[in-house]
């Protein structure tokens, strides 16, 4: 209870500081493997209309209850080396599409129960140049990227992978909401209303 007041008051706070012209940024924590991580962008994110998507600016952080060892000489991921290496191909596929509506296609295409555990076939249907995605993943640019969600998902210690992030202020309440009702909370962030 206490939790769903601290997280109506948040979005109410957020929701004034929250201009028509400002968007709201999300900041999506996930990793490759992830069955709940599938499950939100699945059910959530590809559920969005396009107006409220238009409205919201959203980064992803391929990278879940991973760490680094020996400053990147190697990654240990809590689903093994595949999961590793998916977070590691999307970084650089995410880092080299150029609108957010390419980086939505490219999660929602591979974040899916279906989709090619390795990435390439997502990749190569968003478009980018599947040699230079190749550098980046085989060479230290992929290293660099996953480093840097490494530091990024450290600095919110996530308990549960996805952790959803609004306006860069991690609340608990509105991360247990995320997982079935983001659009609800990015209607009401964005003030376009409830139920948008």
């Amino acid at each position: 209870m206490k939790q769903t007041i601290l997280a109506s008051l948040l979005l109410a706070s957020l929701a004034v500081n929250v201009g028509a012209q400002t968007p709201v940024t999300v900041d999506v924590y996930y990793a490759h493997l992830c069955p709940d991580s599938v499950r939100f962008v699945s059910d959530q994110l590809m559920t969005l209309n396009q107006n409220l998507l238009n409205s919201v600016t959203i980064d992803f952080i391929p990278f879940g209850k991973a760490h680094s060892v020996n400053n990147g000489q190697s990654f240990v991921c809590q689903h093994g080396p595949a999961e590793c290496e998916g977070n590691r191909i999307q970084s650089c596929i995410l880092s080299m599409l150029p609108t957010q509506q390419a980086r939505i296609n490219y999660v929602g295409c591979q974040m899916s129960f279906t989709a090619d555990p390795r990435g390439w076939e997502c990749a190569f249907r968003s478009g980018v140049n599947l040699n230079a995605a190749e550098s980046c993943v085989e060479g230290p640019l992929g290293t660099q990227l996953q480093l840097e969600a490494e530091r990024r998902t450290n600095l919110i210690s996530p308990a549960f992978i996805p952790t959803i992030v609004f306006n860069g202020q991690f609340n608990q309440g509105l991360q247990d909401r995320a997982q079935s009702d983001f659009a609800g909370i990015l209607c009401e962030l964005t003030g376009q209303g409830v139920g948008c």
